[in-house]
């Protein structure tokens, strides 16, 4: 029985663990020839030696080093992974954001917060668009976030950035739909990753009951929960889905976000928290 993905060539851009590495397996799994990107060599090329030992019949594995901000880069990563052919799906895990407030943060590392979030998407869709339409369609999925259409104080910068990367998708899904190019996202919640343990603990520390308490089902995302959703848009059971995303969060999403303000009292002190929430900046704390 043939694989639902088998001759289809895949690249992953942001990484060899967390969901990157889930969504890695799922595509290998299913019978795609996957090539990663990321900036660091040593884990790339370990997480490809153990992806080519799990590899089905007719799958290869491939890594290359590179930056997702940089055009030349991801060129070179969607000609390594296109081969002789086209490339039939990217999967991009690029994301970063800082629990930093508003009046604290600085225009320099909100922009960064922009370019990482949103702009490596613009990089991988002006790039892989071209060797898509050359393999006559395929499929990109990109990672958002919940917060993307929900507010979180003190997290200015991730939210706008998710935002942007969410209308950004919408605008090149129709500008290139007719090439049979699908463009979509995925919204996780909170993902408790063994590779970014610090990730969790930022927003959990002791007290993980602030974002289980706005969570129906109860627990903390894994990455193998959002490997099914992106393998689910990167194959043919997805062929009319595009310009949308889904939301995998264990229901976080009819809530509200936790209220860290507490975390925030703990790690800057009440005087700078009541400077915050009285709408100064606090003393010697711009940024």
């Amino acid at each position: 029985m043939e694989l639902a993905l088998s001759g289809k060539t895949a690249l992953l851009i942001g990484g060899a663990g967390g969901i990157g590495g889930a969504g890695a397996r799922a595509l290998l799994s299913a019978g795609a020839s996957v090539t990663i990107m990321s900036r660091d060599e040593t884990r790339i090329a370990t997480f490809a030696a153990e992806l080519t030992a799990q590899a089905p019949a007719g799958a290869r594995v491939d890594h290359i080093v590179g930056d997702s901000l940089s055009e030349e880069d991801v060129a070179a990563a969607v000609a390594r992974a296109s081969g002789d052919g086209g490339l039939d799906i990217c999967m991009s895990t690029v994301g970063r954001g800082s629990t930093t407030p508003l009046l604290m943060n600085n225009a320099r590392d909100f922009t960064a917060e922009l370019q990482v979030n949103t702009t490596s998407a613009f990089v991988a869709i002006k790039a892989c668009v071209p060797a898509m339409a050359k393999a006559g369609g395929g499929s990109m999925v990109f990672t958002s976030s919940v917060i993307a259409a929900q507010t979180f104080p003190y997290m200015s910068g991730y939210c706008a950035g998710k935002a942007g990367l969410e209308a950004l998708v919408r605008t090149a899904a129709d500008e290139f739909g007719h090439l049979g190019i699908r463009i979509n996202c995925i919204r996780p919640g909170l993902v408790n990753s063994p590779d970014n343990p610090k990730v969790t603990a930022s927003f959990t520390g002791a007290r993980p009951t602030a974002f289980l308490e706005q969570t129906p089902l109860g627990r903390l995302g894994v990455p193998t929960d959002i490997a099914g959703a992106i393998r689910f848009l990167a194959g043919p059971e997805s062929s009319w889905v595009t310009g949308t995303a889904i939301t995998v969060d264990g229901g976080a999403h009819m809530r509200r976000a936790p209220d860290i303000t507490r975390r925030l009292r703990d790690e800057l002190g009440d005087a700078t928290v009541e400077a915050l929430l009285a709408g100064r900046v606090p003393n010697g704390r711009h940024g």
